[in-house]
Parts: C-alpha cells; structure tokens; sequence
C-alpha cells in the first residue's frame, strides 16, 4: 500500500510528513527515470531534434510530446513506467528542441510538422506502431502532426491514434466573459483519441465543447474523467486520488494502446479550414473593458471558515470577484496587491470577493496558513460555479460598478494596487 493511502489515520502533522516523504520518493523516481533514458537525436526537417528514449521489446512505441511547462520529473517517471509495460517512449519537449519560447504561443503557432516527422522517423527506425501522447496546449501541434502524417503517407496502420490529457484546443483565448475559439484542427482530427479529463483542471467544464468539436471530425473518443485530480503530470498534485491513478496508469496506457489500434483510423482526412494560425496572448496587463454580454452570477457558496456567503444584488458598490486557485503561479503573485487594493479603498462602497478554483477545503486552509489573504475566500468545489461566468484561465477578475454591471475584466494577474486602477475604480465610485 502506498504511504499516502493510510496517511488519513494519522494526525495532521504526521500526514504532512508522509507527503513530504511521498514527494521525495517522487523525486528520487524521477531521477532514476531520467537516468534508465537514452538521449537520442533524431533528423527532421534538417533539424537535430533532441529527446529521451525510453527502450522496450514490445511493437508499439508511443511518442509522448512534452507542452514543456515547470516541472518534468512526473513526465518522465510516466514514460519509464509505461516502458516497464512494454512500450517503448520517446519523450520531446518540442519547444525546447527547437529552441523556442515555451509558451502556450509557441504551441499554438506550431504546425505539426515536426511531429509528422517524428512519426516516420520512429516508424523507420523501430518498425514499430506509434501512438502520440500530450497534454494542454501540445495538444494542437500533435494532432496537426496527425493529420499531417495521415495526409502524406497514405496508409493507417502505423499511427494508432492519439491520447490526450486535458487537451487544450482554443487558437486563442478571448477576452473574459466570451467563449473560446477552438482551432480549426479540432474539427479536422478523425484518428481514434483517448481522452483523460482532470475534473480540476481549469478547462474541465470546457469538455463537452472539446468533445463535440472533435467529434463533428468523425474521431471516435473515448473519454476518462478524473474527478479529483487537478494534474496527472503536475508534481505538485499529492492527491490519493492522483497517486493511487500514477500507481494504474502505465497498465491501463497499455490496454488504451491496444484499444486504439483495434479501432480503424480513416485513410482520407478531413477538410482543414483556410486561415492563419492564432499566436495572440490570453493575458492582459491592465484592466481591459468587458467584452462579454453576461450579468453578474449570484454567488451562494461556503466560505473557506465554512460560513455561508451569498450576494444576490451587485448594485450600490464597486465589487471586484477574483477567481484563483493555488496551484497558479499568477493568482499566488497578486494576492499581496489585492491586499493593498483593499486596504486602500477601506471606507468606500468598494468590496473584494475571491472564489478558489475546486480545490478542497483542506488544501485551501493550508494554504491560507502560509499566504495571508485580507478578503472573504469562497470555495467554488467542483468548479462549475466558475463555469457560470465563463472563466477559462485563471485568475480571472471581474469588475463590477454600482448599477451591477460587469464594466472592466482580466485574464490574468495584475498590480491592482497601481495608481492607474486605484483611478478606474474610484471614478465607478463617481471620485
């Protein structure tokens, strides 16, 4: 049994140790993961591509495309277990291989070329069957490569299909309030797809557009939701239920790979839509007007002290409602500004409401005992609450004046404290 699995009949400060004790093994694994690779290069497109092999005996290889953000060591561990069941991997930061930005830019601009080639090479050099495997963003430059691949070799049974961990499909994220746009290769894929959701993951309540759009292709997928994970490949995701999935995955990878390979992967592609490749950012530096229709939602949820909280009528202050999660980077980094925002419109008709990303009370109170926080945190569970106000990257702030209407929005984190915005919202305050 794994430490974390009994880590509940412990006391609090016993099951923080045993997490710190799990991470560590993680750790060790990974190294240890890195070290059972080979290094390799491999000759696409007249460029030295640059990745980790990991061996095995059996007929089928899958090539596990990296988006290339913070911490690889799970990536890696994943790929020698897979191995251990008798797949080969070949793991590839592309971005990195090719000396490019990592950024969610960089992987939307891609256009699956190098991994069409990758493809053919693998198949070359091995003979074996290739199945592509990616998270988030990555998503979209493997499954051009797909494609791509299908269109140029003219046969189906080399490439299997794909399997996809919480895929990001948008070419571009859009102003907040209004909906995704999805990449045009969303609705030309037709190869067979797994696909793995994380319930709390920030796209979760995006999947039944994902599904449909990548459906409408005439791809047939298969879809695993995983509930209580945030990160199948997020070191920082300790959960029991994402250790005890670590722990099953590498077999269950291996059924997938048969399953894929039972299933016909048409010879024609489909039609792929005229237009240029979207590269835009999602973040804003600054307060940017809203561009969405929606009205304010009425909030009726827990706080994080477990005391109800509920605002049904926005209307006779300035109200800011931030949505966060712990795991973001950005959310963590304006929380101090927030502070000071508060704090210097004290005595106005101002409030600061922050909703947490489904994340659990625990890990939300522990949190708290590390980052001081001066405004009520909401806890929104399982995330749908976030969904109602079409929140697709976190944070995301809305600001709301006094006739309870949504004027200003940010996709992203900002100095809230500058004297730039101080002045935008003391004028909805009529100063």
């Amino acid at each position: 049994m794994h430490p974390y699995h009994f880590a509940f009949l412990l006391s609090r400060s016993c099951q923080r140790a045993l997490i710190a004790l799990c991470c560590l093994l993680l750790a060790v694994t990974a190294v240890q993961a890195i070290e059972s690779a080979e290094e390799i290069s491999v000759e696409v497109k007249d460029t030295e591509l640059s990745l980790l092999r990991f061996a095995a005996e059996g007929e089928h290889l899958i090539i596990l495309v990296s988006p290339g953000f913070g911490d690889q060591r799970r990536s890696y561990d994943i790929a020698r277990s897979i191995s251990r069941h008798g797949i080969e991997v070949w793991h590839i930061d592309l971005a990195e291989s090719l000396f490019l930005p990592q950024s969610t830019g960089t992987l939307r601009a891609l256009d699956g070329s190098y991994v069409a080639a990758l493809v053919s090479a693998a198949h070359r050099q091995t003979g074996k069957h290739i199945t592509l495997m990616t998270r988030s963003y990555a998503a979209l430059p493997v499954l051009r490569g797909a494609r791509l691949w299908q269109a140029q070799a003219g046969k189906t049974d080399v490439l299997t299909g794909a399997i996809l961990f919480s895929p990001e499909l948008y070419s571009e994220i859009p102003s907040l309030g209004l909906d995704p746009v999805y990449d045009p290769i969303a609705t030309s894929t037709n190869i067979p797809i797994m696909l793995y959701q994380s319930g709390r993951r920030g796209n979760r309540w995006q999947l039944d557009k994902t599904l449909e759009n990548l459906q409408s292709g005439g791809a047939a997928v298969y879809l695993r939701l995983l509930p209580d994970v945030t990160g199948v490949f997020y070191s920082q995701d300790t959960e029991a239920e994402t250790l005890a999935l670590l722990e099953t995955l590498p077999q269950e990878i291996e059924r997938v790979v048969d399953m894929l390979e039972r299933i016909p992967t048409p010879l024609a592609v489909n039609a792929l839509p005229a237009g240029e490749v979207s590269t835009k950012s999602s973040v804003d530096m600054t307060l940017k007007p809203f561009a969405g229709e929606m009205a304010p939602v009425a909030i009726d949820l827990t706080q994080v002290s477990g005391e109800r909280f509920t605002r049904n009528n926005f209307k006779g202050k300035v109200t800011v409602v931030n949505f966060w999660a712990s795991w973001c980077g950005p959310c963590v980094e304006e929380i101090p500004a927030l502070n000071r925002l508060r704090e210097h419109m004290q005595g106005r008709a101002f409030e600061l409401i922050s909703i947490n990303y489904a994340e659990k009370p625990e890990q939300v109170r522990e949190f708290l005992d590390s980052v001081q926080v001066d405004f009520p945190v909401l806890l929104d569970r399982d995330g749908s609450y976030s969904a109602r106000w079409n929140v697709l990257v976190y944070p995301a702030t809305f600001v709301i004046n006094t006739d309870g209407v949504i004027v200003y929005g940010v996709n992203g984190a900002i100095e809230w404290d500058s004297p730039e915005i101080i002045n935008k919202l003391k004028a909805l305050l009529g100063e």
